[in-house]
């Protein structure tokens, strides 16, 4: 994730903090469920819970010490791809453009006054409020919620707030929110490296994608589900997932529990099934990669 395009965001480090109860701004539906276009990454993360020392695995805690992480609750991101983007696959965090939301206790006054002395540009276009800096738009439009985007922070606003529609249904977000963090995409024309190797291909065949990431007995894993367009492409997935661990047990000496294996990929017609799968050393770092850079990039 380019670090200069959170600038912005981190003039908030300085503000006055409030003592506000937080509540959600759409409770009981989640902001992000609001995200969810066709190609468009959303990864939402409990920061309450991470704050915590929950995913230690990976995730640094030192990411949350400053008064704006003290404060959040949840940060959620939509991730698209920049048209400039070098044709590469999978893609860096580099190449995705980055908005979204932090959620909790914040004053909508205090915020708002933080960035207009911070030296920020004041912008109002199409009615709608923001200060820049560079590429990146910070406001708080409402209370307990700071909105950002380096794209177009007017679609943003429109898109989840102004004219708001579920593109996540309630059970999925439910899921995600209840996980440490989460990765949900619909129809994705390229990867986020979560450390599968998932040939470009196979992707093209995968319709909805929801990973769920949480803390099992003090160890990370994964579960969720990828919708596809067969029960023939489902299978050879999940065949696909198996035969990666195979390979990276073999190669790290480790021991292979094939009937623990055949239960964490099942699939269901055109449906792959994942549950609790551990966090692999690969995946652990890319997925360290993606908290640091993406969310960690923010506070």
């Amino acid at each position: 994730m380019k670090k200069s395009v959170f600038a912005l965001i981190v003039v908030l480090v300085i503000m006055v903090g409030t003592s506000c109860v937080h509540h959600y701004p759409y409770e009981p539906d989640y902001w992000f469920q609001s995200l969810g276009d066709a190609g468009e990454y959303v990864l939402t993360a409990d920061v309450e819970r991470l704050k915590n020392g929950e995913g230690g695995e990976v995730v640094d805690s030192s990411l949350f010490s400053n008064p704006v992480a003290e404060k959040a609750s949840r940060i959620s991101l939509s991730l698209v791809v920049d048209e400039g983007s070098e044709d590469i696959y999978p893609l860096p965090l580099s190449s995705f453009v980055v908005g979204g939301a932090i959620e909790g206790s914040y004053s909508p006054f205090v915020i708002n006054n933080t960035l207009k002395f911070s030296g920020c540009i004041k912008v109002k276009e199409n009615g709608l409020t923001r200060y820049k800096s560079g590429a990146m738009s910070v406001y708080a439009p409402m209370k307990n919620l700071i909105l950002f985007s380096e794209g177009d922070y007017d679609y943003l606003y429109e898109r989840t707030i102004e004219e708001r529609e579920k593109l996540i249904d309630d059970e999925t977000a439910s899921a995600m929110a209840s996980s440490l963090f989460s990765v949900y995409v619909f129809s994705p024309e390229t990867l986020v490296d979560i450390g599968f190797e998932i040939p470009q291909t196979v992707l093209s065949e995968m319709t909805r994608t929801c990973l769920l990431f949480d803390e099992k007995d003090g160890v990370m894993v994964m579960s969720g589900r990828i919708q596809t367009t067969g029960d023939g492409t489902a299978r050879a997935l999940s065949t696909l997932f198996k035969n990666q661990i195979v390979q990276e047990k073999r190669r790290n000496g480790e021991k292979l529990d094939t009937k623990a294996l055949a239960g964490m990929f099942t699939t269901n017609e055109s449906v792959v099934y994942i549950d609790g799968y551990p966090l692999s050393s690969t995946m652990k770092e890319k997925a360290k990669s993606l908290m640091s850079e993406g969310i960690g990039g923010l506070f």
